[in-house]
């Protein structure tokens, strides 16, 4: 047989990222049921749901005729208790009175005015307003409607920043950083995002021993939101002398891997060889090959054992059936 052309790369040692995966989630800092401190009707909504408010947004008010009723009562008796305390101040001052009838309407003024404010509290508590900035769900109320204190009304998230909280094994404890920079992916994009660790927990969970990690993601566009799952990869070390080949090198039969190697006198031979892992590009030898062997990367299906070769420099295919594969 006539030597068969085939691409070939030689392999070099290199230095490449340690990079490990894991499952993260996305979740918003401040999140929180919005409800009513006061029992009544609903007397004006302004909920824009799935829209972003600002802090002090009044999202809806009570009907609030009784507790502006109770002000004016409330009003009127400190009015009152203080033009009484007034007289009672003259009077003592003049000795018509004792010390202890000058008390008392002290302690009547000071009842009135401490009732007068719990009825503008309640007042002001008739108006629910947005504790903070962040993006509306869906109603829980209707105009109209009769809710008791406590009835949730709306729930309201920031989604700017989130924080992705995500889990990795004990021992990338060391190798983590406040402030690394990661990457992650949502479960339906391919879109390759950002964020940087903020927080690492002290814990180790006695069951998993997984360690717990908090990172900040900006999220400017809105266009990540609470309780998406991801895919986080980050990077925790190097690894040295690193053997490479792209995917489209690598012969799997059943559990065997395997690659074309062309010898000395462009003869070829198969090695058999594990991985350590893989990435978008590249395979990660971990033993069979060495620096230096030539390995064909397009053309093996074509020879044999023992096959004669002509060798030319390898174009690099991208083989998208092996992304979905990803051995540890």
């Amino acid at each position: 047989m006539p030597p068969v052309e085939v691409e070939t790369i030689t392999i070099s040692l290199s230095t490449k990222a340690k990079i490990i995966e894991s499952v993260g989630e996305l979740v918003s800092p401040q999140t929180t049921e919005v409800s009513s401190e006061n029992m009544g009707k609903i007397v004006y909504l302004n909920i824009p749901e799935g829209k972003e408010v600002g802090v002090g947004h009044i999202l809806a008010r009570i009907d609030d005729s009784t507790t502006q009723a109770d002000i004016k009562v409330a009003n009127a008796k400190l009015k009152n208790a203080g033009e009484n305390y007034k007289r009672m101040e003259t009077l003592k001052n003049e000795g018509a009175i004792s010390q202890q009838a000058l008390d008392n309407a002290l302690e009547v003024l000071q009842t009135a005015e401490g009732e007068a404010e719990k009825a503008e509290s309640v007042e002001i508590k008739t108006t629910i307003a947005a504790p903070f900035s962040g993006v509306l769900s869906l109603r829980k109320i209707s105009l109209g409607e009769f809710i008791d204190s406590g009835d949730p009304i709306v729930r309201i998230s920031q989604i700017n920043p989130l924080h992705l909280v995500f889990s990795l094994p004990e021992q990338y404890a060391s190798q983590i950083k406040i402030d690394q920079s990661i990457n992650f992916m949502v479960s339906d994009s391919s879109k390759d995002y950002s964020a940087k660790i903020s927080a690492i927990d002290p814990y180790i969970d006695p069951a998993s021993r997984m360690i717990q990690i908090k990172a900040i993601v900006s999220n400017p566009n809105k266009e990540l939101l609470p309780g998406r799952f991801t895919t986080v990869s980050l990077e925790v070390g190097k690894i040295e002398n690193a053997i490479l080949i792209p995917q489209e090198a690598l012969i799997q039969e059943g559990d065997k891997k395997s690659v074309a190697v062309v010898d000395k006198d462009n003869t070829v031979i198969f090695k058999e060889v594990s991985i350590s892992r893989w990435d978008q590009n590249s395979i990660f030898i971990s033993d069979g090959l060495i620096n230096g062997d030539v390995v064909i990367t397009s053309g093996h299906q074509k020879v044999h054992s023992g096959s004669k070769v002509i060798p030319k420099e390898s174009n690099s295919i991208h083989n998208q059936i092996l992304d979905k594969k990803n051995p540890q």
